[in-house]
């Protein structure tokens, strides 16, 4: 990972000069901040010194085969594939883009679009200055995705992007800029896929968010990583006045994730639903630090996130509900609940409030415990295997998030999928 690396990444994909600038300033600032440790509050549960950045591969092209956790089939509007580094497939149905919609991988948008990413490409939701990671994003992204969806227009069918990680030692930098005009509709799905990694590998992600007026953005995240894959990622979303993000994410996978989400309420009536499902197995690390930033009067903002663990799994939650002054009217909901199917494993939830304005009501909770024997009992008396009890108890603690899932499709998907992973631990 150098300069000179970085320089040849932009010639690679010839690109326009500002997008060049911009990738050796955010290099510059990488190299002048210092790598995250313990000592730093939100690093203080999840080690920074065991990730090995100069062993690592900063640009990798595709090889092998990657396959979607999920099955929706047909299902979708667009989609986009990104293997290792390079994007290997696009695809948008014509009546979707002949309403304007945009939906391409990064790379190509800033080529044919370039007044659009400029205005809002690492700009205001994340910018390089936020830390050393996100800077390592923006001077080595690539592929990446770009959604544009118009004033008013709905679009009804999900788009997906499929991120791939097939071989060890490489580093990925997925990147997502969503940007939806005063009145629009969309449901994006983001997945991250790998098959069992044996040498240390790392997606140092970064998603952009941008909900005008009256809009409406349903935000799917589901983070399968496997083995020795770290994923450090920014996510950050700003919405607009009467403005409404559904944002859920899911981690099944069994690597090390540190990543910060957060929703800024810029507009009066904006409101941000953000969930959360953690399914933990074996050595999986997860670190979750989340922001409800309250920027404007009379916004709203409901968190859940729900963690079952299992082997040797920890579960890491910080919480912030923050209210800033003149951010009057605010109601706010935070809540992390953990429960604990062996010995070994353990959660640390840590729900914060920081008000600076007065006629608020902000309120938060967090819980960790054991898996209810009475539940247990009650199932394994009715002729029930003890693992199959355990599955029920567990599929049920997470129902209520899954049942917040507007579109019925994806919901039970979403159901499938984690009953999968039940069953292979």
């Amino acid at each position: 990972m150098t300069r000179q690396a970085v320089e040849r990444l932009s010639r690679q994909y010839d690109e326009p000069a500002w997008l060049a600038d911009a990738r050796l300033r955010a290099w510059q600032i990488f190299e002048m901040s210092p790598m995250p440790s313990r000592q730093d509050e939100e690093w203080r549960r999840t080690n920074p010194g065991g990730l090995r950045l100069d062993e690592l591969v900063p640009f990798a092209e595709p090889s092998g085969q990657i396959e979607s956790p999920l099955r929706l089939d047909g299902n979708v509007g667009g989609l986009i594939t990104q293997m290792n580094s390079v994007t290997t497939d696009r695809s948008l149905q014509d009546h979707i883009a002949e309403d304007g919609v945009i939906f391409t991988d990064l790379q190509t948008a800033a080529c044919e679009h370039p007044d659009l990413v400029q205005r809002y490409f690492m700009t205001e939701a994340v910018n390089p200055e936020i830390g050393k990671f996100a800077a390592l994003n923006a001077a080595y992204w690539s592929g990446g995705t770009f959604l544009y969806v118009p004033r008013g227009v709905e679009v009804v069918l999900p788009l997906r992007s499929l991120y791939g990680l097939t071989e060890g030692g490489i580093a990925t930098f997925g990147n997502t800029l969503l940007v939806l005009e005063d009145g629009a509709r969309a449901t994006y799905i983001e997945e991250y896929v790998s098959p069992e990694v044996d040498r240390q590998s790392l997606n140092a992600g970064v998603g952009e968010a941008y909900v005008g007026q009256g809009a409406h953005l349903t935000f799917i995240t589901l983070q399968d990583w496997a083995g020795k894959v770290w994923d450090v990622s920014t996510q950050r979303a700003l919405l607009g006045r009467d403005s409404r993000i559904d944002w859920l994410v899911i981690n099944v996978g069994t690597g090390t994730t540190k990543t910060n989400i957060e929703t800024g309420l810029q507009g009066q009536g904006a409101f941000a639903q953000m969930l959360g499902i953690i399914w933990g197995a074996r050595n999986q690390h997860s670190d979750y630090h989340t922001v409800q930033d309250h920027i404007a009067p009379h916004t709203t903002s409901d968190l859940l996130y729900k963690s079952a663990l299992t082997d040797e799994a920890k579960s890491v939650f910080s919480g912030r509900i923050r209210v800033v002054q003149g951010a009057m009217g605010t109601d706010a909901y935070q809540a992390n609940r953990n429960v604990l199917l062996s010995e070994k494993a353990a959660a640390f939830p840590s729900p914060n409030l920081e008000i600076e304005a007065n006629e608020v009501r902000c309120t938060h909770g967090a819980t960790v415990g054991k898996i209810d024997q009475d539940q247990l009992f009650y199932l394994m008396s009715r002729g029930i295997p003890r693992d199959m009890a355990t599955r029920i108890v567990v599929e049920g603690f997470f129902e209520d998030v899954l049942q917040r899932e507007p579109v019925a499709s994806i919901r039970d998907n979403l159901r499938d999928l984690i009953g999968r992973k039940l069953d292979e631990s």
